[in-house]
């Protein structure tokens, strides 16, 4: 069916419609354009959800698509979970636009189905809907967010009895199954289940986990009488950590704590910062004013979360250069690898039951730093499902969880949550902050002591815009079958081809099956230096580009880096500047 089709199958199903999505589809009606980005296609249901931007049509977020997406998700439970009517979904949402009405549309859909609901009755952080649906053994769970994007999107993210977002066969076949669904104009049917509030016991539970799991990870390493006079700011940006990061600071002794006033407040448009993602130096403009206003003592750290508190990003004072600097997510990922084996082996743990998980994608420093101390580390591709499912096996293995985390300033550690958590990983990095000044030093000085002890490695993402006329699909099929021998003068010496499943060893002829779930990216491995990866981005006509490197001092690396991303751009049909 076309566009202009789908689009007039929407207006003579208006009768059905609110009166918002009639009033934007009259407006629309003359401009083919606009309607052709709004019913061109429809919003993808993938791994991570579905994520889009606000208003009417089959590729936005709305009521309907929603609708036709949890009439999906339903079906899938139905049809694959036993007991799913009974054990029933949690509902949780962030503080964006839509949200309320789409988690509310959510809950009619799946009582319509006779699946019993759980719903929370105000905003909630992503990792607590997680914790819930396991809590509540229910038969999964949805969370209205969009994490970090900008205000004008929202989206949904689907998961299973685990409390692990949905992994891509699950997902595939609820995207199949919503794709069935062709009376998604229609209000749902009756109600055939419950629809009750969350208790709230559930809120109480979750913070006594993270408490107990703060204290009794650090406790032999950060005694509580320290935490009292550290100086540090929280910002939630508007989100959903607005509540339970400050309590769960207050509640481990981090008196003198302070909370960015202006961005405590939930609020969808976000309107004290320009992008919501701590993964941004800006984010954190607002709580750097703060700190330097404070005369007495200025804050040695700085959190900020994002909208739905699942990833928190850090700013340490930089007492050389005086000033605060905004650590990547793979530098927190590192220090915080080091505090939790720190902290293991003070509490006499047997590290080579230990286990960090991290991405593909994520620095090799957490594995030259774990293998030091005898703990292994398992690669998953990019994506905290897959970091989830890995906890389980790990737990029904008999192994330790220590930590898991992804370049994307997302991290977890605790088995009762399994998806990255800001709370969790706020109060780490917190007492990691602390065991350092018991030390005379910064988080940042501690970094440099692991940068001369393990290598100087450095990071970066870039997101390359590809020629529409060949697309990013085309282009790395066309990577795959020409690979270099060498990029920015460093030899490749395996390529890792997920798609395929195979690893080939260059000038051996020797290929070695890859472990992993099939996905669209490839990886080259530079002898002696580090490694390339590449992979499409899933909204756009883009690669996403992760070079990662090491060397013997911080400009060594960062030049290596800067070679091997002009070199790997070379590479690519990139789409010529506007």
């Amino acid at each position: 069916m076309d566009y202009m089709a789908v689009f007039e199958r929407w207006r003579s199903a208006a009768a059905t419609l609110d009166e918002p999505s009639r009033q934007e589809l009259d407006r629309i009606s003359f401009d083919v354009r606009e309607i052709e980005e709004r019913f061109g296609q429809d919003l993808a249901f993938g791994t991570g959800g579905m994520r889009g931007k606000l208003g009417v049509g089959t590729g936005r977020m709305n009521r309907y698509t929603v609708r036709r997406a949890t009439h999906g998700y339903a079906a899938y439970l139905l049809a694959c979970v036993p007991g799913a009517r009974e054990a029933g979904v949690v509902i949780a949402r962030d503080p964006r636009r839509g949200s309320t009405e789409f988690a509310d549309e959510t809950a009619r859909v799946l009582a319509s189905h006779g699946i019993r609901v759980w719903l929370f009755d105000d905003i909630r952080p992503t990792p607590l809907l997680s914790y819930a649906v396991r809590e509540l053994a229910a038969a999964g769970g949805i969370v209205i967010t969009a994490s970090h994007n900008p205000p004008e999107y929202n989206g949904y993210k689907a998961y299973d009895p685990n409390g692990v977002q949905l992994l891509p066969d699950a997902a595939e076949e609820v995207a199949d199954r919503a794709r069935a669904v062709d009376d998604y104009l229609s209000p749902p049917g009756e109600v055939m289940a419950p629809v009750e509030y969350v208790d709230a016991g559930i809120d109480e539970s979750y913070v006594r986990r993270v408490l107990d799991l703060v204290d009794e990870t650090v406790l032999a390493l950060v005694p509580r009488e320290a935490r009292t006079s550290f100086g540090l700011i929280y910002t939630p940006l508007h989100g959903t950590g607005h509540v339970f990061v400050p309590h769960v600071l207050r509640e481990l002794g981090f008196e003198s704590a302070q909370v960015v006033a202006e961005q405590s407040v939930p609020d969808g448009a976000f309107p004290t910062v320009t992008y919501p993602n701590p993964e941004d130096p800006g984010a954190f403009e607002m709580a750097i004013a703060q700190a330097q206003d404070v005369a007495e003592a200025r804050p040695e750290i700085i959190l900020a979360t994002d909208p739905d508190c699942d990833r928190v990003g850090v700013a340490v004072w930089d007492r050389a250069a005086e000033r605060y600097r905004v650590l990547t997510g793979n530098q927190t990922g590192v220090l915080l690898a080091d505090f939790l084996i720190e902290s293991a082996r003070a509490s006499g743990q047997d590290l080579s039951g230990c286990a960090i998980i991290k991405t593909i994608v994520s620095t090799e420093m957490a594995t030259a730093i774990a293998a030091a101390a005898g703990v292994r580390v398992i690669d998953t591709l990019t994506g905290f499902k897959y970091i989830g499912e890995q906890i389980g096996e790990i737990e029904r293995a008999g192994g330790c969880f220590l930590l898991g985390f992804e370049e994307s300033c997302g991290y977890l550690a605790g088995a009762f949550v399994r998806d990255k958590d800001a709370v969790i990983a706020s109060a780490l990095i917190a007492c990691a902050a602390v065991r350092q000044r018991l030390r005379g030093r910064t988080l940042l000085e501690r970094l440099d002591e692991l940068f001369r002890e393990y290598g100087y490695f450095h990071e970066r993402l870039i997101s390359v815009a590809i020629a529409a006329s060949i697309g990013a699909g085309e282009a790395m099929e066309s990577l795959r079958c020409d690979t270099p021998d060498s990029v920015g003068g460093f030899p490749v010496s395996d390529v890792h081809d997920y798609l395929t499943g195979w690893t080939k060893r260059r000038g051996t002829g020797v290929r070695v099956p890859i472990d992993l779930p099939r996905e669209n990216c490839i990886q080259l491995i530079l002898t002696e230096c580090g490694k390339v990866t590449l992979r499409p981005s899933g909204t756009e006509p883009k690669l996403k580009l992760y070079i990662a490197v090491r060397a013997d001092s911080a400009d060594e690396a960062a030049a290596r880096a800067d070679a091997i991303e002009s070199a790997t751009r070379r590479l690519l049909p990139i789409a010529p500047e506007r």
